[in-house]
């Protein structure tokens, strides 16, 4: 059975990992191929928008898992409530 509560130490291991990659392939392109420009310092400004969609999709992800965990939503359920009429409405009884 799956945990209610957001796994946070899931979402901190997606956060490092999104992070470390962009990070390390830049630290191998300096190391590799000097220049003047600092590849490590490149990777990690364009890695900022990959890192926030990442962590984010995955955020919005576990919180999906939790509530369906919490509120499932049933649609055979919803439909049946939609469609049966109310009896005693506006009866005065």
């Amino acid at each position: 059975m799956q945990s209610e509560r957001i796994n946070v130490w899931r979402l901190s291991v997606i956060f490092v990992v999104s992070v470390a990659i962009p990070l390390l392939i830049g630290l191998g392109v300096d190391v590799l191929f000097p220049s003047s420009i600092s590849m490590l310092m490149i990777a990690g400004i364009v890695s900022i928008p990959i890192v926030a969609f990442v962590v984010s999709r995955s955020v919005l992800a576990e919180m999906e898992r939790v509530i369906q965990l919490v509120a499932p939503h049933d649609a055979a359920d919803s439909e049946a409530a939609v469609s049966e009429p109310e009896e005693n409405v506006g009866s005065g009884e």
